[in-house]
């Protein structure tokens, strides 16, 4: 066997595997005893199959299966051994096709396309300072968050009469140009949550309201959003220009939700038996969640700008042409035109992992398993949190939680790829020169919508 690889530029290369008759004639021949041992055929005991009619029927199918296991492994082991740093993975090229038999064996050239990675050249730290968001926790904030929370854990109740934050059931009856039922019109139930409807003349119309009240609007006019018009009217893929009209409503039910009161039955569902034992507690904790969240969205607003700088300074060029036919064959989902607007992200996200790794090796960064099992560990604990049932976790769950987590290996590879990632932001920002600002929410996300809009 031999192998050569032809340098087409910087960024491309051919392989070629050159096989001789002695390189594959042994592993196909054991490969044929095998066979005859498991084929069913009739006329013969199993395992009885003389390997002779075995190889007739069946030889060329297994020549080619242990010819592209050959190839594969001899791939491979040409790129490990001479640390090629490839893209995507090797592509077999057009002229592959040739006849293959075991009555003539021959010799064979398999050649490949490769996508080669560039060499990363970056200066560190850069020269450019860094804006770093600052960003306040006020009192309304955390105000609304508790109003939110206590609403999201309350009890459903049935007032008599609505009020704004009640939903209301009820059945729509299509009405025709006279505001009489329509005959053979159309009729739904479905419940309306009053916050819903964007119409400042109709919501009032919904307030007050008793059991068999009766609402007539235009839900096409009335509502913003059609995919809500389209619940509350039961409709699925009906162009909604033909229900722009009147509809009668008539209300079967009231439904409200009763804040949940501040109590420590309510803190120890969030957060554990005994973590928070007063409203001052439960306010700070609170505060220190939200800061969280505006800690992540501001080192969020600095990784990105991170990565605009050194993506820049880099300037790395990609074997576009290969990686996009790569992409078509390796997923079938994928179309042109998807390729086509999706492509410029991609390629983005794939220099960035290269800068990355090339900051993670040269700077000796590692992740033991123990940061592996604790980052699995915070995952399942923020899920739980997030809705609510961090008092259904203990330590045994919590445990066979991870095992099983993290007994896909799939699941390992993105928690490598995350804590790489927080290893080289953690690096970073200890390096750049920055500019600290204090800003509040609302001018945070103005600042980050106009650099949105700036990069569209």
């Amino acid at each position: 066997m031999n192998i050569i690889q032809e340098k087409v530029d910087s960024l491309n290369a051919i392989l070629k595997v050159q096989i001789a008759p002695e390189d594959y004639k042994p592993a196909v021949d054991t490969a044929i005893k095998k066979h005859a041992k498991q084929v069913n055929m009739p006329g013969f005991r199993k395992g009885m199959v003389p390997p002779g009619l075995v190889r007739k029927m069946y030889g060329k199918s297994l020549l080619v299966e242990e010819l592209n296991k050959i190839v594969s492994d001899a791939i491979d082991k040409h790129i490990n051994d001479n640390n090629i740093k490839v893209l995507g993975n090797p592509m077999p090229k057009a002229d592959n096709n040739f006849e293959m038999s075991l009555e003539n064996p021959a010799d064979f050239e398999f050649a490949f396309e490769m996508g080669l990675a560039p060499e990363v050249n970056i200066t560190l730290p850069p020269s450019k300072t860094f804006t770093a968001y600052e960003i306040t926790v006020d009192s309304k904030v955390i105000d609304d968050e508790i109003s939110k929370i206590q609403r999201r854990y309350g009890k459903y109740i049935s007032p008599e009469v609505s009020d704004a934050e009640c939903s209301v059931y009820g059945t729509f009856q299509e009405l025709d140009a006279d505001g009489n039922i329509a005959e053979g019109g159309h009729t739904n139930q479905s419940f309306i949550l009053l916050d819903k409807i964007t119409d400042s003349d109709v919501r009032p119309q919904f307030i007050g309201k008793k059991l068999m009240d009766v609402v007539t609007f235009n839900p096409v006019q009335a509502v913003k959003s059609a995919d809500e018009v389209k619940y509350m009217l039961g409709l699925k893929s009906e162009d909604l220009s033909n229900y722009d009209k009147n509809f009668r409503f008539t209300i079967e039910r009231i439904n409200k939700v009763e804040n949940a009161e501040l109590t420590t039955d309510l803190f120890d569902q969030l957060y554990g038996d005994g973590a928070v034992t007063d409203i001052e507690g439960f306010r700070e904790k609170v505060k220190s969640e939200i800061a969280e969240g505006y800690r992540y969205e501001s080192e969020h607003s600095l990784k990105h700008e991170l990565e605009d700088t050194l993506l820049h300074d880099a300037n790395l060029q990609l074997p576009d042409e290969f990686l996009k036919r790569w992409l078509l064959s390796a997923n079938d989902k994928i179309t042109e035109e998807q390729l086509a607007r999706e492509y410029h992200q991609y390629a983005r996200d794939l220099k960035w992992r290269l800068i990355e790794n090339k900051i993670y090796s040269d700077n000796n960064m590692q992740i033991n398993p123990e940061e592996i099992e604790n980052y699995a560990k915070s995952l399942i604990v923020d899920q739980y949190l997030r809705y609510g049932q961090a008092h259904l976790l203990n330590e045994e769950t919590l445990g066979d939680m991870v095992k099983r987590y993290l007994g896909d290996q799939n699941n390992i590879q993105k928690v490598i790829e995350n804590l790489t990632g927080r290893k080289v932001f953690e690096h970073l920002n200890q390096i750049v020169k920055k500019d600290v600002k204090g800003v509040t929410h609302e001018e945070f996300v103005d600042i980050m919508s106009k650099h949105q809009h700036h990069h569209h």
